[in-house]
C-alpha cells in the first residue's frame, strides 16, 4: 500500500526522472555529507548516488510528491513497513542501476567504501532509537528549486503531508541537520524526538516527528 495525498500532485516515473537534477542541485551542500566528502567533485558525485539509490527505493515502496505539476519540490512518503532495506527489494526497486554505478565510477575505491559505510551506520544508529513509533509515515528528500525557494513552498508541502497524517492517524517522521532545518521543522508542528551521533563520521541527525492529535491521546485505529 502507498500513501495517497490528493491535494498534492503525484510524480509518474517519467516526472520523477525529470526532477532529479533539480533534486541534485538542491542537495548539492547539504550538510550530512559536507564533512563526510569535503572535495565538491566528490559530495556531487555522492548525493548523486544518494538520489539514485535511496531515492529509487522511495519511489517504488513509497511516492513523491509536488505541489503542482511545475514540480517545484518534491517530496517523498512511505509507510514505515515498506521500509525495509533487504537485499531482494532493493534489486526489485533498480537501486543497483547503471546510473547509480555510474555516479559511483567517479569515487575513487576508497571514497565508495566511505559511502557505504556512511548510511550503514547511520542505520545502526537509528535501530538503536528507541522513541521512534512501531507505525509511521516517513518522509524523505523534502527539496525546494532553487529559483522558487523561500516562497513557502515546502511549508506548504509538508503541511500537506502533515494533514494526511491527521486524516489516517499515522504520525509523520523523518531526520534533518542543521539548525534551519530543525527550525524548519518545528515551526510546521514537529517536534524532536531524538537525535543519533556517527562515532566515524562525526555526524549529528536530529529525529523529528508530526503526531496527529488523535496518536496523542492514544486512539489511534490499529
Amino acid at each position: 500500500m502507498k500513501p495517497e495525498i490528493k491535494e498534492l500532485h503525484k510524480l509518474t516515473e517519467e516526472e520523477f526522472a525529470g526532477s532529479l537534477e533539480m533534486m541534485r542541485r538542491s542537495f548539492r551542500n547539504y550538510p550530512k555529507l559536507i564533512g563526510t566528502f569535503p572535495d565538491w567533485d566528490d559530495r556531487q558525485a555522492a548525493i548523486e548516488m544518494v538520489l539514485r539509490y535511496y531515492g529509487a527505493f522511495d519511489f517504488k515502496y513509497g511516492c513523491a510528491y509536488s505541489l503542482d505539476e511545475t514540480i517545484s519540490e518534491v517530496l517523498m512518503i512511505m509507510f514505515s513497513e515498506e521500509v525495509d532495506y533487504s537485499d531482494e527489494r532493493l534489486s526489485a526497486a533498480g537501486c543497483d542501476s547503471e546510473a547509480f554505478r555510474l555516479a559511483a565510477s567517479r569515487l575513487s575505491e576508497e571514497n565508495v567504501k566511505r559511502w557505504w559505510d556512511f548510511f550503514d551506520e547511520l542505520d545502526r544508529k537509528e535501530a538503536e532509537l528507541e522513541t521512534i513509533p512501531e507505525k509511521y509515515l516517513y518522509a524523505d528528500f523534502l527539496c525546494v528549486a532553487e529559483e522558487v525557494q523561500g516562497q513557502g513552498r515546502g511549508s506548504r508541502i509538508i503541511q500537506a503531508a502533515c494533514r494526511y497524517a491527521d486524516e489516517i492517524g499515522l504520525p509523520l517522521m523523518l531526520f534533518t541537520n542543521g539548525e534551519e532545518d530543525i527550525r524548519f521543522y518545528q515551526k510546521n508542528g514537529f517536534r524532536i524526538i531524538g537525535v543519533t551521533t556517527s562515532e566515524e563520521f562525526g555526524l549529528e541527525n536530529t529525529y523529528v516527528m508530526y503526531e496527529p492529535e488523535k496518536c496523542a491521546r492514544g486512539t489511534s485505529d490499529e
